[in-house]
C-alpha cells in the first residue's frame, strides 16, 4: 500500500522514522514531504511553495493511507487532510487515520471517513489484518 504521513514540519525526524517502519514492512511512500527543505517565509519562496504543495496534494490523492499525527495547532497538514477526505468522499480512498493527543480538537476528525487511534501501533494492527 501507498502511505502519506501528515505532520508538522518540526515532527519530520519522527515521520522519517514512520516510513521507514512502513518500508520495511512493504509498503510505499507516495510522496515523501520530509525530503523538503524549510521555505518559510512563504511569499519569498513561492515557486517552491507551489511545487511542494502540488507534490503533496498528488501524494495525498494517491495514497492508499493516509495518517496525520494531530497537534494543537498547523496549517499545511490540516489542508492535508481536508484532501484526504474529499479524495476519500469521491474515490472512497485514503484509508484516513488520526493519531496523537489532539486527534479530537475538529469538527472534521469527526467526519465519517475518519479512524482515531492513539498511536501508529493501533493503526499498524488496523492496517496488517
Amino acid at each position: 500500500m501507498k502511505i502519506y504521513i501528515a505532520s508538522r514540519f518540526h515532527k519530520k525526524e519522527e515521520v522519517k522514522k514512520l516510513y521507514k517502519l512502513f518500508i520495511n514492512k512493504g509498503h510505499k511512500i507516495s510522496s515523501d514531504w520530509t525530503l523538503h527543505k524549510r521555505i518559510k517565509p512563504y511569499k519569498e519562496n513561492q515557486e517552491i511553495a507551489s511545487q511542494y504543495a502540488t507534490e503533496d496534494v498528488k501524494g495525498v490523492k494517491n495514497s492508499d493511507i493516509f495518517i496525520m499525527i494531530s497537534d494543537e495547532v498547523g496549517t499545511g497538514m490540516y489542508t492535508e487532510l481536508g484532501v484526504a477526505i474529499a479524495s476519500h468522499v469521491e474515490f472512497n480512498k485514503p484509508k484516513i487515520y488520526i493519531i496523537g493527543d489532539h486527534k479530537e480538537r475538529s469538527m472534521f476528525h469527526f467526519h465519517p471517513s475518519i479512524n482515531l487511534k492513539n498511536n501508529i501501533e493501533e493503526v499498524l494492527k488496523e492496517i496488517d489484518k
